[in-house]
């Protein structure tokens, strides 16, 4: 049951009004849903703020777990005939390494989102896993970026969009969809209002034309919606952060984390040659200074996707002083994320080979090092 089937959807205040304006009643429509149960099509309730917290090594900010209640109460819409889901934290019920299973499923399965989050620190809202079919160029998972709120306490984070394209992981991609939550929800609940039909073409295009500069979506996001007699495309929207690079962290995370990502995957369709031309030295992979190796010792272990990185990039780059002094602080870790992840390097960095996909992983990393100048 959605959220057409318990309330009547007025679009004037989309249409008649500023967007700013619309974003504020939202705010108070949304309110009604506070004493309605858990949707019972999905199942999905409240986010299980223990296990993200055994997950994360802190628990979820208050916009999160708002955001999430909202999107539950309009039954988690459902895009390009992909199933939404909870933010997943049922992997915690294992009882072997999880950032190993992740990795090792992502080898073989297409599309999946968790080791996506953690090199990026973000929690998708409708994490797609293995949906009905995996080889449909056109579908998004929303990147709600805890990491990025949480240590940089930056008030009002972006959305981000993952673009899953294809298994080859040089068509995904992460972006800016939305300025913040409020733009978000407003996007999310236009197109719900379309596709329940209780507004029209033109509508939609007005509410989207009142975003259009706070928010960045991508090609073929709206399929067949028109407004004014054109299809909307992704030249409408023309929201961007301008020089402001922190605004936009999220993403530096993972364009610096892609080249491990690549060589974990196993799946070497991409030459070294591609792999290596993403890893940006000067700028993403700067090299490890003695300055940013201790303050690393104290703060990897409270933020996942800088221990991630730090731990999978020593290993592959051969900095194995610092890895050995990463894995001992990371492997006491609050976070169960950071602490499989040190576990399973350590394993490598002993003289692991077999790993999935990847007959020797010792001999992947020197192919891969004999052609990089650090």
């Amino acid at each position: 049951m959605g959220i057409f089937d318990n309330f009547s959807f007025n679009p004037k205040p989309l249409t008649k009004e500023p967007a700013e304006a619309f974003l504020g009643s939202f705010s108070d429509f949304t309110k009604q849903f506070k004493n309605l149960e858990k949707n019972e099509e999905t199942g999905f309730g409240k986010i299980n703020e223990r296990q993200f917290q055994e997950l994360w090594g802190f628990y979820p900010n208050e916009e999160l777990k708002n955001l999430y209640e909202q999107l539950n109460s309009l039954g988690f819409p459902k895009f390009n005939n992909w199933e939404s889901a909870a933010i997943k934290t049922d992997i915690l019920n294992s009882k072997e390494n999880i950032v190993e299973e992740v990795l090792l499923k992502a080898q073989i399965e297409f599309p999946t989102d968790h080791h996506i989050e953690w090199f990026t620190g973000t929690v998708s809202l409708d994490p797609i896993v293995n949906g009905p079919n995996q080889w449909d160029g056109k579908n998004y998972s929303y990147l709600y970026p805890i990491v990025e709120s949480e240590f940089l306490e930056k008030a009002n984070p972006h959305i981000y969009l993952h673009t899953h394209s294809n298994p080859d992981g040089w068509g995904t991609n992460v972006e800016i969809m939305a300025k913040d939550v409020s733009t978000f929800l407003f996007i999310i609940m236009s197109i719900h209002a379309r596709r329940e039909k209780k507004i029209k073409n033109n509508d939609f295009g007005i509410c989207m034309n009142k975003v259009k500069d706070k928010a960045k979506l991508p090609y073929y996001f709206f399929n067949s919606f028109q407004y004014n007699n054109q299809y909307i495309s992704t030249y409408n929207f023309r929201y961007n952060t301008g020089n402001n690079r922190g605004s936009a962290i999220t993403i530096d995370y993972f364009n610096r984390a892609r080249w491990i990502i690549e060589l974990l995957k196993g799946n070497h369709n991409n030459s070294f040659w591609s792999i290596r031309n993403s890893f940006y030295p000067k700028y993403l992979n700067p090299a490890l200074s003695n300055e940013i190796h201790e303050a690393n010792l104290k703060h990897l272990p409270n933020h996942v996707p800088d221990a991630l990185y730090y731990l999978f990039r020593c290993f592959f780059r051969n900095e194995t002083g610092q890895l050995k002094e990463y894995i001992s602080v990371c492997k006491n870790s609050n976070s169960r994320i950071i602490k499989d992840a040190a576990i399973l390097v350590e394993q490598f960095n002993d003289g692991k080979e077999f790993f999935g996909e990847i007959d020797n992983i010792q001999r992947l990393k020197q192919d891969f090092n004999n052609g990089m100048s650090w």
